[in-house]
């Protein structure tokens, strides 16, 4: 089953504080809901473990994350390949910023993401509602950290 998510937000902060915040895996940690653990590999690749839920699944899946193709200040891809409950979900992300006057920051952002197995038996309806409400979670959080 494949999914895309689309958005943008501003946020009240300068694009490379914005910038900074997106590429360090343990300050957007603190935003991922239901975060477990997190190993930093190398410069731009990490491995999570979050606990997920869609409707009556429910456990941790683990991920391992890279980011590619970083135009600083400006432009980033991530790609996630993670499993867990007798699933795979792949996810390709990417964010551009840019300056909105006054010191403050347009974020747009896509995401698709294809997800096999059990977790896609719950249907497309209430995966995308639970992904919709993370996602919320995740940018009511960075907008939070970065206005304060």
């Amino acid at each position: 089953m494949a999914l895309r998510f689309e958005g943008n937000l501003t946020i009240k902060a300068p694009r490379e504080k914005v910038w900074a915040f997106l590429v360090d895996p343990q300050a957007v940690s603190r935003c991922l809901p239901d975060v477990q653990s997190l190993e930093l590999l190398e410069e731009g690749k990490f491995k999570t473990v979050v606990r997920v839920g869609v409707g009556f699944i429910k456990g941790n899946f683990a991920f391992e994350v890279a980011m590619l193709d970083l135009a600083p200040s400006r432009h980033g891809k991530i790609k996630g390949h993670g499993g867990g409950l007798g699933s795979a979900v792949d996810v390709e992300s990417t964010v551009d910023l840019a300056d909105d006057g006054a010191g403050t920051t347009r974020l747009d952002w896509k995401a698709d993401v294809v997800v096999s197995g059990t977790i896609a038996s719950v249907g497309a309806r209430v995966l995308s509602s639970t992904v919709e409400k993370k996602m919320g979670e995740l940018f009511e959080c960075l907008k939070a950290q970065l206005e304060a």
